[in-house]
């Protein structure tokens, strides 16, 4: 029975074949090979046996184009030859300006015509038939202009793509915990907090991760104990809070936008880099929402916490790499920038609730800082 086979490929490749190339196609019996009458097929392998050409019976082959997809390709199908006196690029030109992408491959009797997309096969003929039979037809010296403002648009389009976007499979190749291992410890620490939360250990947790600790007065209620817990030795206050989330979509948000962006930070500056972004970012923050908030209701004790702040300095630093920068390949698209400044806002309307709004601010600022300075 037939297999697909990395031996074999597409006529139009233009690879020396062990066999012979043929038309039409055939299997021998239900079951084995790929029926595709009108398809072009080629040998280039002797160890298929499966099927064989309706022109050379006695030759097995084993492919043809719509039979096997390779990685990157696209299968072509062939709508015939265009004489060698006519011109290809007029004809192309106006299947272009016809929405039918088509590739020519020069023979010695002319060129063979092959078509992107298998739907347009047979108006993609009918128009090869015509052209041949009038090549002054003035319609089809009309789609130069139009073909090349195609051409221009899809080239301002891969622009686009390359200036704003990494390969995918370059970002999200597995955890691969060697290229990021800061980013995935920030999301997997997070993580285990938010479920310690939920369990009868959560009062604990959140007590010893919060940014200060709390007293009660008989006459005032819970009082903020300010930075006495941090200035008495409790230093990783600065930072563990965090690590701490209290809705589901708290963390889900904060663990994406920092996959994300700490990805892309730490695989291309390093780990180290990411660190110390990382760690100024969250003292920072920290700070600036807990001063902001003794300011505003001062002695009151107020619980904050999340990733949001270094989230927001992760942004600051790649929007500025991206302006600054952008050999670095650290570039955001505008939409992200425009959505991630709109979040900004809307955060601070008081719309969403009681939203650590300070730290978002100071965290921001400190990406900025980071970036702007080419750290």
């Amino acid at each position: 029975m037939a297999k697909r086979h990395a031996g074999f490929r597409h006529l139009s490749e233009k690879r020396t074949a062990l066999g012979v190339a043929c038309d039409q196609f055939v299997e021998e019996d239900p079951g084995r090979g790929w029926v595709y009458r009108s398809a072009s097929c080629v040998i280039f392998d002797d160890e298929l046996a499966s099927s064989r050409c309706a022109r050379c019976p006695a030759i097995p082959a084993g492919c043809l184009a719509d039979a096997i997809e390779l990685p990157g390709e696209r299968p072509l199908r062939q709508i015939g030859t265009l004489p060698r006196n006519l011109d290809s690029q007029i004809f192309g030109d106006h299947l272009l300006a016809l929405g039918m992408k088509a590739r020519f491959d020069e023979q010695p009797d002319g060129w063979i015509v092959w078509i992107y997309n298998e739907d347009q096969l047979a108006r993609a003929r009918a128009e090869l038939e015509a052209y041949v039979r009038q090549p002054d037809d003035p319609r089809f010296g009309e789609g130069a202009r139009t073909a090349e403002e195609v051409r221009r648009n899809a080239a301002k389009l891969e622009k686009e793509y390359r200036k704003n976007f990494r390969e995918v499979t370059d970002l999200w190749s597995g955890l691969q915990l060697r290229r990021r291992p800061l980013t995935m410890a920030l999301v997997i620490v997070s993580i285990v907090v938010f479920l310690l939360q939920q369990s009868s250990l959560g009062p604990v947790v959140v007590s010893s991760l919060m940014f200060t600790t709390a007293h009660l007065d008989p006459e005032r209620g819970w009082l903020d104990n300010g930075l006495d817990p941090i200035l008495a030795g409790e230093v990783w206050r600065l930072v563990t809070p965090i690590f701490l989330h209290f809705s589901i979509m708290h963390i889900l948000f904060n663990v994406w936008a920092v996959t994300v962006e700490g990805t892309m930070i730490e695989s291309r500056r390093g780990t180290f880099r990411l660190a110390v972004l990382v760690l100024v970012a969250a003292v920072l923050s920290n700070l600036g929402q807990h001063f902001y908030t003794a300011q505003a209701d001062p002695g009151r004790f107020h619980l904050f916490g999340g990733l949001s702040g270094v989230g927001y300095a992760l942004f600051g630093y790649l929007w500025m790499k991206g302006q600054y920068e952008p050999e670095q390949g650290m570039i955001l698209h505008p939409n992200t920038i425009t959505t991630m400044l709109f979040w900004l806002v809307l955060c601070m309307t008081g719309l969403l609730g009681p939203i650590a709004n300070a730290a978002h601010v100071v965290g921001l600022l400190v990406g900025v800082a980071f970036g702007a300075l080419r750290f």
